[in-house]
């Protein structure tokens, strides 16, 4: 039986490496200018395979035990936080540090499994490499499905040994890092089991054994109700009894038996109809001939509501679409400013109370007055009071970054930036249906219509951009002020700079790339590509020093040669990649 079990994962390892490696060399083939020059026996070159196998089984063992590490290992060590919180507690009086770590180990872990099995029972969702090999290379359904969740089992193993490594240093007792992978094994079965049982019962009535949306809706509910009451019942020092834990998990050994027995018996016939049932990219398709808009995102880029512009042209249809749009435009970005003011507001308020109490309102006042009406004049903080502690080293930190690091701007620009939604809207609700007419991919008009969305998607983004800019300021300031009034200024270039560059970057891959099927899911591996080396850049660049008022100067001359660049690479490929995915 295991020789069966490796001989049917080996098939599904090859047909993975096949899949990926020709996906890869596909997303390369289709970049701009490199894509040319790609030739296609790329596909069969040997030594290629060969890094990308390697790459394949590193990332598969980083995925096997990364997951498990992490989850159990956090649990571990709460365990060991909590026992020495539950010794204050009632409950723990006369109980052993053994006995009571293996109580709030154990009950952790029951709640942490059984929710992870409520919300993730996959055995038989078929993924289009499942499709491949029971559907066109005729392998047996139920040998797939039982080697695929062997493997699975044996990564939980696996990955849960190697967290006992934590449990070890918390001082679990061995019966509980040796106890809990057997123990989520049985549970995983009884999961898988139960799944089958029902299946059997849909079959026996002629009924289809597609995934319940409705009992997957009831499952998360009772996952999000069930968390905090856990949560507050460990904060108030109540926990179930051991012994009643114990006999918990030897039912759930027990049913995970019956599960094996269950899984063992379901019909070859069954397994493939569950599959046939489940097919991921059917079920795609079918959302799309259907036109339902079910899901959360694609009801936040419908068009709302109808509305006249008095423009012409494409600024018509743009002001059209930002009009119709506006919800889903402008509340994020909106809501970051909003949260961005107020947490300054409790800042400043909290200095004007200590001036206050410190110093009376009169003092208080003359302070408050002289202050702002240095900040006006971007001079310096010239109060003997400081509104921290000169040796606050968070303060000094973000002293720091206005000063010398204000590419760190990059991470709450990320944060708020508006355009990744914005072009998936672009291409629902416009984009698809004038792609279908020859006169809106000429090369001009293709140009026209980037140049008037780059300015939106800016006016849009640099709303809290400036928000950005006006904290950086302010901690500047409050912090002993800055060398030069320029500073002041060149800190909030410096923000909407980089603003600009983050919307122009999106917007420039949707037009490259197009990767919006009607779906409203991304379909272009070289769009992803992309995307994570747009991630990787700004990462090196995140801690490069430099000072506001000569960044302010370098990102005006990149800012200017990425535009330039930008249009070219719009006005000469897009007329081509610009186009509807299924």
């Amino acid at each position: 039986m295991i020789s069966e079990y490796l001989r049917t994962l080996s098939h599904v390892f090859k047909m993975r490496g096949i899949v990926g490696y020709n996906g890869l060399v596909y997303a390369l083939k289709r970049l701009p200018l490199i894509g040319k020059i790609i030739p296609d026996r790329l596909y069969a070159t040997k030594e290629l395979k060969a890094v990308y196998l390697v790459y394949r089984i590193l990332k598969e063992s980083f995925l096997m035990f990364i997951g498990k590490i992490l989850g159990l290992g956090i649990i571990y060590a709460a365990a060991m936080v909590l026992k020495s919180v539950y010794r204050n507690y009632e409950y723990a009086q006369g109980m052993s540090d053994s006995i009571l770590y293996s109580n709030i180990a154990l009950f952790l872990f029951l709640a942490y499994s059984l929710a992870g099995t409520l919300l993730n029972t996959n055995m038989f969702r078929c993924t289009t490499e499942k499709e491949y090999m029971v559907f066109m290379l005729r392998m047996d359904a139920k040998k797939l499905n039982d080697a695929l969740f062997v493997y699975d089992l044996a990564k939980l193993v696996i990955g849960y040994l190697l967290a006992g490594i934590v449990a070890i240093i918390c001082g679990a007792p061995v019966f509980v890092w040796l106890g809990f992978p057997l123990l989520a094994v049985f549970i995983k079965l009884f999961a898988a089991g139960a799944l089958a049982f029902f299946y059997e019962i849909k079959h026996k009535h002629n009924r289809s054994m597609k995934r319940n949306i409705g009992f997957y809706t009831v499952k998360l509910s009772i996952a999000m109700i069930s968390a905090p009451l856990l949560f507050i019942v460990l904060m108030n020092g109540g926990l179930i009894s051991f012994n009643i834990l114990i006999m918990i998990s030897a039912l759930l050994v027990i049913f995970g038996i019956w599960g094996y027995f269950k899984l063992k018996m379901l019909d070859p016939f069954l397994h493939r109809k569950a599959l046939q049932d489940n097919i991921v990219r059917i079920e795609a398709a079918e959302y799309k001939r259907r036109s339902k808009d079910n899901t959360r995102s694609f009801k936040k880029i419908k068009a709302v509501g109808n509305v006249s512009s008095s423009k012409k042209g494409f600024e018509y249809l743009n002001a059209l679409f930002v009009r119709r749009h506006r919800g889903m435009l402008y509340v994020k970005p909106l809501i970051f400013t909003l949260t961005v003011a107020a947490i300054t507001g409790l800042y400043i308020y909290s200095n004007i109370r200590e001036y206050y109490v410190r110093f009376g309102s009169d003092n208080c006042l003359n302070m408050v007055l002289n202050n702002l009406k240095n900040l006006l004049l971007m001079k310096r903080y010239d109060d003997n009071l400081l509104p921290f502690d000169k040796e606050d080293t968070f303060m000094l930190f973000l002293r720091w970054l206005s000063e010398r690091h204000l590419l760190a701007l990059l991470i709450p620009i990320s944060l708020s930036d508006n355009t990744f939604k914005s072009t998936q809207a672009m291409y629902i609700n416009c984009d698809n249906s004038l792609m279908t007419l020859s006169f809106f991919k000429q090369p001009k008009k293709i140009l026209e219509l980037f140049d008037i969305r780059l300015r939106q998607m800016f006016k849009i983004n640099m709303i809290p951009a400036i928000a950005y800019g006006v904290v950086a300021d302010l901690i500047l300031f409050y912090s002993g002020g800055a060398d030069h009034p320029l500073y002041f200024i060149a800190t909030i270039f410096v923000s909407l700079l980089l603003c600009l560059l983050y919307s122009m970057t999106d917007l420039l891959l949707y037009y490259l790339f197009q990767p919006f099927t009607t779906t409203v899911n991304v379909k272009s591996g070289a769009y992803m590509i992309f995307s994570v080396v747009k991630w990787i850049f700004y990462s090196m660049v995140f801690w490069i020093p430099c000072r506001s008022d000569i960044l302010a100067v370098i990102l005006i001359v990149i800012d200017y040669l990425y535009i330039i660049a930008a249009r070219k690479l719009v006005y000469r490929y897009a007329p081509r990649t610009w186009r509807i995915k299924s």
